[in-house]
C-alpha cells in the first residue's frame, strides 16, 4: 500500500493568502537539497577536498613505486613518495611545466646531482647499499587548478595529476 503525501486543505473564514503549492514546492526543495548536503559531506570524508580514500593514489611499475595525493590545496605542502628497488644511480626527471605550479620546499634524500634536461628538471640520486630507496618530494602548490604532467624515474614514466584546490 502507497502512502500518499497530502496536507489538508481546511476552509476557514479568515483572509490569508497560504499558497499551500508554494509550501510543498518548497518541502521538495529542502528535501533534495539535504540529500544533496548528505552526498557533500560523505564525499568530504572519502577525502575529495584533500586526505582521505579518494585523494590517496599509488602507481607501481617495475620495482618502483609511488604515492601521492591528487586533491590538493593552494599552499598547503603535500608529499610525493617514491619507493625503488635497488640500484646504484636513480634518475628522476620532472618537467619545468609541473614544477611551475609547484614550489619545491626539500627533497629527502639530497640529489648527488641535479640539472636541466630538455625542459626537465634532472634529479640524480646514488645509492649504497642492498635494499629498496625511499625519496621524498616535498612541494608547495602554488596555483589553483588542475596540473597533470609526467614525471619519469629510470626511463619510466608516471603520470602525475592534481587539482589544487584555491
Amino acid at each position: 500500500m502507497q502512502k500518499i503525501h497530502q496536507v489538508e486543505k481546511i476552509e476557514h473564514t479568515l483572509e490569508l493568502d497560504e499558497k499551500l503549492s508554494h509550501q510543498q514546492k518548497g518541502w521538495n526543495v529542502q528535501r533534495v537539497c539535504g540529500i544533496l548536503i548528505l552526498i557533500v559531506v560523505v564525499l568530504t570524508a572519502l577525502g575529495l577536498f584533500g586526505n582521505g580514500l579518494l585523494s590517496k593514489r599509488q602507481l607501481a611499475n617495475g620495482g618502483t613505486a609511488l604515492r601521492y595525493d591528487r586533491f590538493l590545496r593552494y599552499e598547503k605542502e603535500t608529499t610525493i613518495t617514491w619507493q625503488l628497488s635497488r640500484r646504484d644511480e636513480i634518475e628522476i626527471l620532472i618537467p619545468m611545466r609541473y614544477l611551475d605550479a609547484f614550489k619545491i620546499e626539500k627533497i629527502i634524500p639530497e640529489s648527488y646531482e641535479s640539472r636541466i634536461v630538455n625542459g626537465n628538471v634532472s634529479y640524480t640520486f646514488t645509492v649504497a647499499g642492498a635494499g629498496e630507496t625511499a625519496i621524498y618530494f616535498y612541494l608547495n602548490p602554488q596555483k589553483a587548478g588542475s596540473v597533470a604532467d609526467t614525471w619519469r624515474v629510470n626511463d619510466q614514466a608516471f603520470e602525475i595529476t592534481h587539482f589544487i584546490y584555491p
